[in-house]
């Protein structure tokens, strides 16, 4: 079994890339004591930052020319030349991983899809879909991180075989996605035995850092300034990111450790699609439609760059009481392609200002409307959820705001203008960082004792017919005489179910007839926490699970029943099988689908 040295976690977000590392030792065991080590000097940085950009700028062959702020940077000065030349510059492309994207997915200065939804139109992508460009996009930045994690690390004296790696991902992926992104890993470097990489949803990372980072929790009587480590501590985990907001939801078990009490929640609802509003609204509005902007975005990228960082630089500090407008500086090749029509259609939009992009008051606030209510209501589903385990005489539940984006003043004061009545809004210390370091205590030691089943899951059999209950068309009869129901749902957990992390849930099957060489088992969800068959209503088929009967076919078909596992508390969903009679191993693989 392997044993680590050192862990390193990654985290992969929409709009920034960091790691960090921790030895693993005796001084270590408790976390607060944990010296985490990252890296915070990144080429072409405006500042020390633990994360880089998540860009690449890539030649017309699709090779690495540069990335993160250096790829930004190379794209500012010389933009239009790489353009000319072939070059592309892609970022924000992570939540497109293992999902058909839609048009117009945000990326600064040049979309990862051409206007009309192909992929980009270089060498290294011709003929390959949106989704085959993703997972690539995606090992080349990893693989730049990983090389420059082990670097750090190696050059402390340790070796990258010392290792175990944990990888973030969001908490509203499928399992498909997690699939797709350990192909990925592997695609980047890292590597594939059992074990050695660990996925972390997010918000749970970022739990793990807040139990942690010293944030307190001023409570009533017996629990007067209680910390999030103390038995019975309730707390629910709000990550803001780029791409997406995940919330998960927990109370501490006596011994510390933290059980789900709530299903996660997530949606597409991160910062970055407040800059797709800007780009894809806003400015087509300002500029004279979509047909200039993407003049723009095809003559002049380096330029539309500049003005989508000046909103980002205005967007950090806008407030839900905001007074005052703010004016974009248009620069000077975007004012070319304007020209002397386009800047008296901006001036009569804008009270005779057309030098620069005016946002007041109003257009901010409708631009942070695009994520806002959308994530105030997913806090309330799971207030309203956390509810359902909450004693008497429990204090106020705690909502921790953490990721980039909950720097955001406007996103802060919108939380605490709707639930200060019912629930503490704390921000831990460095939000923008939890996510990072948090997933690093998890790779050490995690911290979670069980979770909430997200859907009912099960496969397809074939049970014994109740009559009376089946349908007649359901009806199968065996060559050996059994009267069995075919269609059948077989759970193995339901919706919204605690599970332990460890748990293992076991079904036993075997043939229907002696022919089976194999036993194929389609994966079923659900949020119905008991289906009966799986042709019902809201099931849809998500994977399916083989088990090779192959080294067992001279067993007489009573003896080849197998016993079924399956994991639904970890990250992701694990199965293995074995024989009933003697406990043979028999090999077992699952596979998703894309439509999950």
């Amino acid at each position: 079994m392997f044993t680590p040295r050192i862990v390193a976690a990654i985290d992969i977000g929409t709009h920034a890339i960091g790691s960090a590392w921790c030895v693993i030792s005796d001084t270590h065991t408790d976390a607060t004591a944990r010296k985490i080590h990252f890296c915070n000097q990144w080429e072409s940085q405006p500042s020390a930052t633990a994360k880089n950009l998540s860009a690449l700028l890539l030649d017309a062959n699709g090779d690495l020319l540069a990335w993160g702020y250096e790829a930004r940077r190379r794209w500012l000065v010389q933009g239009a030349e790489l353009h000319e030349s072939g070059a592309r510059y892609y970022q924000g492309f992570k939540m497109d991983l293992g999902t058909q994207p839609e048009l117009g997915t945000f990326a600064p200065a040049l979309p990862t899809v051409e206007p009309d939804g192909s992929a980009p139109k270089s060498a290294s992508t011709a003929g390959m879909s949106v989704d085959e460009v993703t997972p690539r996009l995606l090992a080349m930045l990893l693989g730049q991180v990983v090389t420059a994690t082990l670097e750090q690390i190696t050059a402390s004296g340790y070796d990258e075989d010392d290792l175990r790696w944990c990888l973030t991902v969001p908490a509203c992926w499928s399992d498909y996605q997690k699939a797709v992104l350990r192909d990925v890993a592997k695609n980047a470097g890292l590597p594939g035995e059992d074990g050695r990489v660990l996925l972390s949803l997010e918000p749970e990372s970022a739990a793990h850092y807040a139990r942690v980072s010293g944030v307190r929790v001023v409570g009533e009587g017996d629990r007067a300034d209680d910390d999030l480590m103390a038995p019975g501590a309730r707390f629910m985990v709000v990550d803001c990111g780029g791409g997406t907001v995940d919330i998960t939801a927990y109370e501490n078990a006596p011994d510390g450790k933290m059980v789900e009490i709530a299903r996660s929640l997530g949606g597409r609802l991160g910062s970055d699609f407040i800059n797709r509003a800007f780009e894809n609204d806003h400015l087509i509005d300002c500029l004279g439609g979509r047909q200039v902007l993407d003049d723009i975005r095809e003559n002049c990228p380096e330029a539309l760059l500049n003005l989508t960082d000046q909103w980002e630089r205005v967007k950090l500090g806008v407030t839900l009481d905001q007074e005052d407008s703010a004016n974009l500086l248009i620069p000077t090749a975007i004012d070319r392609r304007l020209g002397a029509a386009g800047r008296k259609r901006l001036g009569r939009r804008q009270k005779a200002v057309n030098d620069s992009i005016v946002l007041t008051p109003a257009h901010m606030h409708a631009l942070f409307d695009t994520v806002i209510p959308g994530t105030l209501d997913l806090i309330e589903d799971q207030l309203t959820a956390m509810s359902a385990s909450k004693t008497d005489n429990a204090d106020r539940d705690v909502i921790l705001l953490v990721g980039g984006f909950s720097n955001s003043p406007y996103l802060q004061q919108a939380v605490k203008e709707r639930f200060a009545d019912r629930a503490r809004v704390l921000v831990p210390p460095n939000p923008d960082i939890a996510v990072l370091f948090g997933a690093t205590h998890f790779c050490y030691d995690p911290q979670t004792r069980a979770r909430r089943s997200r859907f009912t899951y099960g496969t397809c059999t074939n049970s014994l017919f109740d009559e009376g209950v089946d349908p007649e068309e359901l009806r199968y009869v065996t060559s050996y005489g059994e009267v069995t129901c075919g269609n059948r749902f077989s759970v193995f957990t339901s919706a919204g179910e605690s599970i332990g992390t460890g748990a293992e849930v076991t079904h036993i099957y075997r043939p229907l007839e002696g022919e089976q060489t194999a036993l194929d088992f389609p994966l079923y969800s659900t949020a119905d926490p008991s289906p009966r068959y799986v042709t019902d209503s809201g099931v849809d088929c998500v994977g399916e699970v083989t088990v090779d009967l192959a080294s067992v076919m001279r067993f007489p078909r009573e003896e080849r029943a197998v016993r079924l596992f399956m994991k639904f508390g970890e990250t992701e969903i694990k199965v293995r099988a074995e024989l009933v009679h003697g406990g043979q191993a028999v090999a077992t693989q699952i596979r998703f689908h894309s439509n999950y």
